[in-house]
């Protein structure tokens, strides 16, 4: 998102990053949508929304803003806002280490926005709010999956919810202007145009897929376990690229991994 926004705009690199990511699986959509209940058409689009759509626009807006490290560990918040919607649901059940590691998890969150190594933190505030938002909206959408759509394959409640916002993607490159934009008068089209397409078959297309096998093949628990490597990824990409993080967003950092940990742990006991 990054590279892609040295030429885009925020609202062209999240609908085209939707819209390449859904249209992998245009030869295979007539097939899934015969394995699902029309009944549950309406869940499937809905966790493209608030699954991918709405949070791939807050996340490639706020970026404009916002280092990427600083969004990779933010990432991490996803699981701890699962905790909080399926508490409030009562999805799943409560306890005290799930309530304190919720707890630190979003004191992490703040001492990463207040840690921030500059004078321009107001300025940055809706942007970092765009992000934790998106994540928000990843862990009630992993919550309508688990309570409305697990009775089906991973291909399907993968590949259906991509299809659907990739077409209102479209649209949106249309009237943003994209089509419009000349490559030549632009030094960075090319190279911001693959980062984008790399992030749509990559970061969301084969990613969901293998993401959703692994779930089946080992269980949420083990697979939750990607969730402690996106943050520490995201900073090592961002201080390779000459990003700066500060000591108080570091100790955030862990403050995130450790509610996380703790989360999770208690998942696994149980």
């Amino acid at each position: 998102m990054k590279e892609g926004l040295k030429c885009f705009s925020g609202v062209q690199v999240a609908a085209l990053r939707i819209t390449i990511g859904g249209s992998v699986f245009i030869p295979f959509i007539g097939r899934y949508l015969k394995r699902i209940e029309k009944a549950d058409l309406k869940y499937a689009i809905l966790a493209g929304v608030i699954g991918n759509g709405i949070p791939a626009f807050l996340f490639a807006i706020g970026q404009q803003k916002v280092d990427s490290s600083i969004a990779g560990v933010l990432n991490a918040l996803t699981p701890i806002f699962t905790i909080i919607i399926g508490l409030s649901l009562g999805v799943i059940d409560s306890n005290r280490w799930k309530i304190a590691g919720v707890v630190i998890g979003l004191s992490g969150a703040v001492a990463i926005m207040l840690g921030k190594p500059s004078d321009d933190l107001a300025f940055n505030w809706s942007h970092l709010l765009m992000i934790v938002v998106a994540t928000f909206l990843y862990g009630a959408n992993i919550n309508l999956i688990k309570a409305k759509l697990s009775k089906y394959p991973s291909i399907v409640i993968s590949a259906l919810p991509l299809f659907f916002i990739s077409l209102g993607g479209i649209f949106i490159l249309v009237f943003s202007g994209f089509f419009s934009i000349n490559p030549a008068d632009h030094v960075h089209y090319s190279k911001s145009f693959g980062a984008i397409a790399l992030l749509a078959l990559l970061g969301n297309s084969l990613s969901l897929i293998l993401f959703n096998r692994l779930i089946q093949i080992s269980g949420p628990v083990f697979a939750s376990s990607v969730t402690y490597l996106i943050p520490i990824v995201a900073v090592i990409w961002g201080l390779w690229d000459g990003e700066v993080i500060s000591l108080i967003q570091s100790l955030g950092l862990l403050a995130i991994l450790a509610g996380v940990y703790m989360i999770n742990r208690v998942a696994n006991r149980s």
